[in-house]
């Protein structure tokens, strides 16, 4: 701030004229931010400035609340909303389906990684990796079921946490 104050300002009759008009709106800028700064300094931190927002404002309490499409109907009442009701569920289900099961993928992706580290050699020069770590094993499998499981379980529980709804308490009168 105190360079800015040694910095030489032009005379007003400059900025006022024609060609000078960016110039112009831009120093009124800065002495603008100056003052802010100078205002906020003591509420506002660093952290504060480079935290950003944290407040996502959303026009609509239907997506806040998971409300179900606005309008509808069914039995071929009326033709038009539940083709629009269709293609919103079309739209929601972006789920794809797996072309290879998750086994199938872990047992690629070992016997590449096996391939990848196969050429490497100690300080002696032999292979450091074994290429029997490429064949799927027993033991393999049933920790690939074991993950599975357990990722499974992890999903349900985070998606019955989203479910449920904080229970607002109103607060005591004293």
């Amino acid at each position: 701030m105190e360079r800015r104050q040694a910095k030489k300002k032009l005379s007003r009759n400059l900025l006022d004229m024609k060609f000078m008009k960016r110039t112009r709106e831009k120093n009124e800028i800065l002495d603008e931010e100056e003052i802010r700064s100078q205002m906020f300094d003591s509420e506002v931190t660093p952290a504060m400035r480079v935290g950003g927002s944290r407040v996502v404002c959303e026009p609509s309490y239907v997506p806040v609340e998971n409300l179900v499409f606005g309008r509808l109907a069914f039995k071929g009442m009326n033709q038009e909303i539940e083709a629009m009701m269709a293609e919103k569920v079309a739209a929601e289900d972006t789920s794809m389906d797996k072309d290879v099961s998750d086994a199938d993928m872990a047992n690629r992706l070992t016997k590449n990684m096996a391939k990848k580290f196969a050429s490497k050699r100690d300080n002696t020069g032999k292979p450091s990796i074994n290429k029997t770590l490429a064949a799927a094993t027993p033991e393999t499998s049933t920790l690939l079921a074991q993950t599975s499981n357990f990722l499974s379980q992890v999903r349900a529980e985070s998606d019955q946490a989203k479910k449920i709804k904080p229970n607002f308490q109103k607060p005591a009168d004293d």
